[in-house]
């Protein structure tokens, strides 16, 4: 059945004409680099991975349809809707080209300059986002009661997005971009607020760690995101993560817990009306490009009742890949699409492809050609500003708190050792208290 479908929808012809507009792209590499932007190049990239990834879409969307058509009892409904775990030879090695366009078509990143000053400036910028990271974090631990204001705030009026927290979480998000030389521009900003403060899920592609933090730094709706286990680990950090900004852990080696994870983020839509983050993809892509969607997400989306709205980050992975250290400056995009509301005469899978579909197209839109290049003067002079502003502010309010608590415990008769010991052991319950709840 899955070799009869490749003959109806033409596949290897389709595909063929595609690798062979690949093979021309690879081979103008150089002439291109004299001619156009990494912008440019990179787009080029998209809109040829989207060709072929339609003719993916059509194969996968027939194939779905065979297999919910068929009768209960017909050898059709034993095939697998994803064609990666095929058993037919046919099907495999159509996969596999596939599979070789992804690789062939991973997007190029901004080289790094070796240069003693860009050295320097990394270094520079790396240490502020780590004082900012885990310093602000810190502080904002002692802040974490006011959570609490937040019940008694709702029932005198105050929606959400203008509750404190939200400020602070939306304040983070926008600062560990800027702090790293990042600039966010984005499109379809109308879109989220045409949600008129009602849930949404957003599901945004993933390519870099930059991802979460320009959808949290530039969303005009504040979200609650889920992230992996690991991160909620980090003391201090993780407690932020999750009891002061609401964000839920997931452990992806264990299935029963992912999915009680995502129930937890579905409640945080039905019982407070809040908005949630998740990527689609569930990883960060190697290639830069987007990869195949996870049916978590739509689980969550159906829990929730609530519309996606789609969002695609563009700039990112070419900054920041999976292999650098710590981030390039530069422009990124986030592009806002407008909300995906399910079809609900169509299965999960099938609303799945289509919402992968719209990805795609938007993803292959045209971009700004300098996308990825340096900042322009007015948020470098913003970027400056945050710098010395981390520096100036941060270390000497850890230095206050640190006294404070030095004061406090001396006033109980505790010496420093017994203060030490007294924050290890602090420390060493709320790490357990993590551990075992995520």
């Amino acid at each position: 059945m899955e070799a009869k479908l490749l003959r109806e929808l033409t596949v290897d012809a389709r595909l063929a004409a595609v690798e062979a507009k690949v093979q021309t792209f690879l081979a103008e590499q150089d002439t291109l680099k004299l001619t156009t932007t990494l912008a440019e190049r990179n787009h080029m990239r998209r809109s040829l991975h989207a060709e072929s990834e339609y003719i993916l879409l059509d194969l996968e969307e027939a194939l779905l349809h065979e297999i919910e058509t068929a009768n209960d009892d017909s050898p059709t409904k034993s095939i697998s809707d994803d064609v990666t775990l095929s058993k037919d030879e046919e099907m495999i090695a159509m996969v596999s080209r596939f599979h070789a366009l992804r690789k062939l078509l991973t997007l190029e990143v901004q080289p790094e300059d070796k240069t003693t000053f860009e050295k320097t400036y990394m270094i520079v910028r790396l240490a502020s986002f780590a004082m900012l990271f885990f310093g602000g974090f810190a502080i904002f631990f002692f802040l974490i009661p006011l959570r609490w204001t937040h019940i008694t705030l709702r029932k005198m009026g105050v929606k959400n997005n203008y509750l404190p927290v939200d400020f602070i979480q939306w304040w983070f998000g926008w600062a560990l971009c800027a702090v790293g030389g990042i600039h966010v521009m984005t499109e379809g900003t109308d879109n989220v607020r045409a949600l008129n403060g009602a849930s949404t899920v957003m599901m945004f592609s993933h390519g870099s760690n930059l991802d979460g933090l320009m959808i949290q730094g530039s969303s005009p709706t504040v979200l609650k995101f889920i992230g992996k286990k690991s991160l909620f680990l980090i003391p201090i950090v993780g407690w932020v993560f999750r009891w002061g900004f609401g964000n839920i852990p997931i452990d992806r080696s264990n299935r029963e817990r992912a999915k009680t994870s995502l129930k937890h983020l579905a409640r945080a839509v039905v019982d407070y009306g809040r908005s949630v983050a998740i990527s689609p993809e569930g990883t960060r892509s190697k290639s830069g490009l987007l990869q195949d969607f996870k049916k978590g997400p739509f689980y969550l989306q159906s829990d929730a009742g609530a519309p996606i709205t789609p969002a695609i980050v563009i700039g990112a992975y070419e900054l920041w890949p999976p292999a650098r250290v710590y981030t390039l400056p530069g422009k990124c995009l986030v592009r806002y699409l407008p909300q995906y509301h399910v079809d609900p005469t169509k299965s999960r899978n099938a609303n799945r492809l289509a919402l992968r579909r719209i990805y795609l197209a938007a993803g292959a839109a045209p971009v700004p050609t300098d996308l990825s290049s340096h900042s322009d003067l007015p948020h470098l002079l913003l970027h400056i500003w945050l710098v010395a502003s981390i520096w100036a502010f941060i270390p000497s309010t850890l230095w206050s708190i640190f006294s404070w608590i030095a004061y406090v415990n001396s006033f109980f008769g505790l010496s420093t050792f017994g203060t030490i010991k007294l924050l290890t052991t602090v420390i060493a319950v709320l790490e357990g208290v993590m551990f075992y709840s995520c």
